[in-house]
């Protein structure tokens, strides 16, 4: 289903395929792969940004202490 592997120190590349479903009415969601999130120390309730290109590539970056005590002032 996916890939793992370690390109560099500092990041965990994963390429997965993932199933878009609907979440209510007006909303669509993927789950994101666990080893992932815990590799990242997320848990829930952690927000991460969502960048999507004009080539429909979609990148979920975990925020950062400093992003998140910089969003708190």
């Amino acid at each position: 289903m996916g890939e793992l592997g370690c390109i560099h120190e500092e990041v965990m590349p994963i390429k997965t395929e993932r199933t878009l479903f609907r979440v209510g009415e007006d909303s669509f969601a993927v789950t994101l792969p666990k080893a992932w999130v815990i590799y990242n120390g997320l848990k829930h309730g952690d927000e991460v940004e969502v960048i999507a290109n004009e080539d429909v590539i979609i990148r979920v970056k975990a925020a950062t202490a400093k992003e998140i005590a910089e969003g708190e002032s």
